[in-house]
């Protein structure tokens, strides 16, 4: 039976690689190893620490920020700022010697499941606020940020929530939040009837939500909400509908009493939350998605029984706060694959890498210099993010924090293909392009695999004999094949078959020449500093390793 008992024992290279590459933006080969020698329990305490939020990003034109004032003509224009709120939280999954977090990962999970897009979100700052209320509560309750994200600005230029008055409810809202961001549908039961909620409830709770207008006095306290100091809704008690309202069955025929003044309106909105996340369904809908998004995409019924159902009653009983579930769920003999022994199921590779984890991944292991906006905005938000990583990102069909539809991102919620849509004809070619560009593209992305390869850190010296037989202890990257196998061992999920390995070898590394011949093109390059071959090599063996199908497996 799939189990949720904790592994025992230190993790090792492997297992500690796949935990940091399901529950974080990459780490190096150094953080794998620190990782490798801790338990379960003592790796996931350490991620579950959570960084303080950064200041506000700064704007490359004035070197001051925006989203408290707002905009003058001094400003870049509203659009590049959108992609500047981008640049700066990218920076900060990636910002060189922070600790390991989940804290990054869990952002992009919540901006999976409440669901905006900076297309539609009118002004850069709200799209920015949006983004910092999912950041604030990556540490805390579920169920609390679905009711600040009710009064949330971009979440009301998004589902058209300012639209909505008494005399015309808009539903966009109200359909979104109970279908995709909470108690989700079941099985169709009847004519609107989906199980969980029914279009009663629907047309209820639109007439709840209606009266809330978007705030853009970013710089008004009187605006901010208590709780997080940020900008939010402002009630309109003339546009509200104040009667009660009657929900279905489902929700046990609750009437929530309407009201007629702001600090009633928000009561509703309180009791319509409260209402919805006291079902079961909402539990078990939050940590299925919990689970596909970190564990693997297929939940049989085995996993529902043993896994989402216990971590529900979790999740419900420490008030829906995400930790003490991911927790348990990270430190599982299941998410370690220690529970069976069958072949069929595999937790480790089991999930395809979107393009933010392929480019994050590549750029955090090999340790890409990280330009720091402090010290020059344009180069790091604007070249090196905007169009340097984020148009990579775009090529391979997936623009970050703009999701093509309501929904989402296809490969997070389109049952059943879920993450193997993150590969088409369309995105393979650019996820390769990804590669080349971090190999031979502008001197901004390019990594340097020179260093890489000659730290010691990253390829640990050979302590066995050399082709000569000479003992060692040698140089990592002079014996060929103990620098490919230090390679795969961290940046692919699971060791991999002889032939495999020789194809790496002797077709990639070698290009059909022996050990020895390897050995003096190093010996030559260490006497006259001269790197032109063995970069050359060592260029087709990452590109071989990074394109190839199991590193696409996160």
């Amino acid at each position: 039976m799939a189990s949720l008992n904790p592994r025992s024992g230190t993790l090792g290279r492997r297992l500690a690689a796949h935990l940091l590459r399901r529950a974080t933006f990459g780490a190096s080969r150094a953080e794998i190893e620190a990782f490798a020698a801790l338990t379960a329990d003592q790796a996931v305490s350490q991620l579950m620490n959570f960084p303080p939020l950064p200041d506000h990003p700064a704007d490359p034109q004035t070197g001051m920020t925006w989203v408290i004032a707002g905009r003058n003509a001094a400003n870049s224009s509203n659009q590049d700022l959108k992609q500047i709120v981008n640049a700066w939280w990218l920076y900060h999954v990636m910002k060189p010697g922070q600790p390991l977090s989940i804290s990054h990962k869990l952002t992009f999970f919540l901006h999976t499941s409440f669901v905006t897009s900076l297309d539609v979100i009118d002004f850069s700052e709200n799209h920015y606020y949006t983004l910092r209320l999912l950041m604030l509560y990556a540490e805390r309750s579920y169920k609390e940020l679905a009711l600040k994200i009710c009064l949330d600005n971009g979440m009301n230029d998004f589902l058209d929530i300012g639209d909505s008055e008494k005399m015309a409810p808009n539903e966009n809202f109200v359909r979104e939040f109970l279908e995709l961001f909470t108690i989700g549908k079941g099985p169709g039961a009847g004519p609107g009837d989906y199980t969980t909620f029914t279009e009663q409830d629907v047309v209820e709770g639109a007439r709840l939500m209606t009266g809330f207008r978007r705030n853009d006095d970013w710089d008004d306290p009187a605006g901010w909400d208590p709780d997080t100091g940020l900008p939010r809704a402002t009630p309109d008690p003339g546009r509200h509908d104040e009667t009660d309202k009657l929900f279905s069955p489902r929700f046990q025929n609750q009437v929530i009493t309407g009201r007629a003044d702001a600090i009633g309106m928000m009561q509703e909105i309180q009791d319509f939350v409260d209402m919805i996340f006291a079902q079961e369904a909402t539990a078990r809908q939050i940590v299925r998605r919990l689970y596909r998004f970190f564990v693997r995409y297929d939940i049989v019924q085995e996993v529902e029984d043993d896994i989402i159902g216990p971590l529900a009653n979790t999740l419900m009983g420490n008030g829906y706060m995400i930790q003490p579930v991911l927790a348990t769920l990270l430190q599982s003999q299941h998410f370690y694959d220690e529970d069976d022994s069958a072949a069929n199921d595999e937790i480790i590779g089991a999930l395809i890498k979107s393009p933010l984890e392929l480019q994050t991944q590549m750029i955090r292991y090999f340790g890409l210099p990280v330009p720091d906006p402090a010290a020059d905005a344009f180069a790091s938000y604007v070249t090196f993010f905007q169009f340097g990583l984020m148009r990579l990102m775009s090529d391979a069909c997936f623009d970050l924090f703009e999701p093509p539809e309501v929904a989402g991102y296809q490969p997070i919620y389109q049952a059943p293909e879920y993450n193997r849509l993150w590969i088409s004809a369309k995105s393979l070619p650019s996820r390769y392009a990804m590669v080349d560009a971090h190999l031979e593209g502008p001197p901004e992305l390019a990594f340097d695999v020179m260093a890489f390869v000659n730290d010691p850190v990253n390829v640990p010296p050979f302590s066995g004999s050399d082709a000569y037989g000479v003992p060692g202890p040698h140089p990592g990257p002079r014996i060929a094949s103990h620098l490919v196998q230090e390679l795969v061992a961290c940046l692919l999920p699971e060791a991999i078959e002889p032939d495999r390995f020789n194809y790496f070898l002797n077709e990639v590394l070698l290009d059909t020449l022996s050990p020895i011949n390897w050995q003096m093109e190093w010996d030559m390059y260490l006497g006259s500093g001269d790197a032109t071959n063995v970069r050359a090599q060592i260029s087709a063996l990452i590109r071989a390793i990074l394109q190839s199908p199991e590193f696409q497996l996160g």
